[in-house]
């Protein structure tokens, strides 16, 4: 387990610091309060059972930190009457644990040590791709994904009129406004059913976070500013204004965020909602597989890019989840894990032999479907239905094995559940392989 010293926030305990982000609908919320409960109780639950965690005694939740986490806040979601999901987090925020572990007398393994997860919206860590990029790259990929579908249909008419802009024409202030909204609008509806796609950049355009109004230096993709890559315009212009607010959100919101927290991260989890992206099919699985293989670009840049030193100077171990695997069967849940993995199979060859290890998962981090048997002994699911909390039974899609080479592949819907009753603090949350992805993370080996 990597780990560092120097910067112990309690004295004489080394560190490692996990970020831990999701993709929109991915339940990041959820998994970070599941791991403080299973590490809150690790010598009850599943935690045992990995000789890697096996001495881990106890871990304590610290929330007088700055920033903490609202793990109590968490908790009570999902310990109420009816429970309910944990709210999504809308900046970053930390988790902070001491971890105590048993060891023989004659052990010179620490006795104690510090984890920190660091959480953050996901829409954010999709801002990478913006780092190398020119404001004509910028316009140059809204160009081509706002002429494909789905996200033609999402905004018609937005891509000609973005593309009838001349950027050396004066800035129309009532117009930058007017399709400032579209724009977001387009965003909103792009990352939510039934098209739930993932490249909706600029990350914080929608999850600002504290310290950005994307109403205060509004920037929006000029396809004409693509044939004039050098971007010298008159001041004032559409063009100008526009390449001048990219700059400062690449610059100054965007990069100092990634320089600040990612050159002091052991590890990386980044959580994918592959079964919400199976039900909207091939457009989204596409989108998906492209966000991902965007933010796994620095780990594949030439030694002495400043993004590779970045990286690589730290981040040893990376994590892709795809959560709710309890809305399958049994059976189904271990062909997810192997359709994950033919799913990224080009994502994780590129990444063979980098001093990086690239481990997919599938898990729940917290059960809310229980498997059972029909009136004639065929599985079926049951849970609690989250809009009107009745008790509902389900068959649900089955799953192949492997993803077709076109990604032309769709399951039927499933339901949306809520989070099961009797949820304790003093337990550990039902949940599936956790336990395993704790293990690669933390694990002692």
């Amino acid at each position: 387990m990597a780990h560092d010293s120097s910067s112990s926030p309690i004295t004489g305990c080394p560190v490692t610091r996990i970020g831990i982000t999701g993709l929109s609908g991915a339940g990041k919320s959820t998994l970070i309060t599941a791991i403080i409960n299973h590490l809150e109780n690790a010598r009850r639950g599943a935690l045992t059972d990995h000789p890697g965690l096996a001495a881990i005694r106890h871990g304590r939740w610290h929330r007088e930190i700055e920033r903490a986490f609202d793990y109590d806040h968490a908790l009570t979601a999902l310990t109420s009457q009816p429970p309910s999901w944990p709210e999504s987090t809308r900046d970053w925020s930390i988790a902070r644990l001491t971890l105590d572990y048993q060891r023989r007398w004659y052990s010179l393994r620490p006795r104690r040590r510090c984890l920190e997860l660091f959480d953050y919206p996901g829409e954010w860590l999709l801002d990478l791709s913006l780092l190398d990029w020119s404001f004509a790259d910028y316009s140059a990929h809204w160009r081509d994904w706002l002429a494909r579908h789905p996200r033609r249909e999402i905004a018609p008419g937005l891509l000609e009129e973005l593309a009838g802009i001349d950027p050396a024409a004066p800035l129309d202030p009532e117009q930058m406004e007017s399709l400032s909204q579209r724009w977001s609008m387009m965003l909103a509806d792009s990352r939510l059913p039934p098209h739930r796609l993932s490249r909706n950049l600029p990350g914080r355009w929608l999850m600002p976070g504290e310290g950005f109004d994307p109403d205060a230096m509004p920037f929006l993709p000029l396809p004409a500013a693509v044939e004039q890559p050098a971007g010298e315009y008159p001041q004032g212009s559409w063009g100008e204004v526009c390449q001048r607010h990219f700059a400062y959100y690449r610059d100054r919101i965007a990069r100092p965020f990634f320089e600040s927290h990612f050159g002091r991260l052991d590890a990386q989890v980044i959580l994918v909602d592959l079964l919400g992206a199976l039900r909207s099919g091939r457009a989204a699985l596409a989108d998906m597989r492209a966000a991902l293989e965007s933010i796994l670009e620095p780990f594949r840049y030439r030694e002495g890019h400043w993004l590779a030193n970045l990286f690589g100077r730290r981040i040893r171990r990376v994590a892709i989840v795809a959560t709710q695997i309890d809305h399958l069967l049994p059976a189904d849940q271990a062909r997810l894990t192997r359709l994950l993995d033919s799913y990224l199979f080009e994502l994780t060859q590129s990444l063979a032999g980098k001093d990086v290890e690239l481990r997919l998962f599938a898990i729940s981090a917290v059960t809310a479907a229980q498997s059972r048997e029909d009136g004639r002994g065929e599985p079926m699911l049951v849970g609690t239905e989250k809009s009107s909390r009745q008790k509902i039974a389900f068959t649900p899609p089955s799953i192949p094995e492997q993803m077709p080479h076109d990604l032309d592949l769709v399951i039927d819907d499933l339901p949306t559940l809520a989070p099961p009753a009797g949820l304790d603090r003093a337990r550990p949350f039902p949940g599936r392989r956790v336990d395993g992805l704790l293990d690669f993370l933390i694990g002692e080996h």
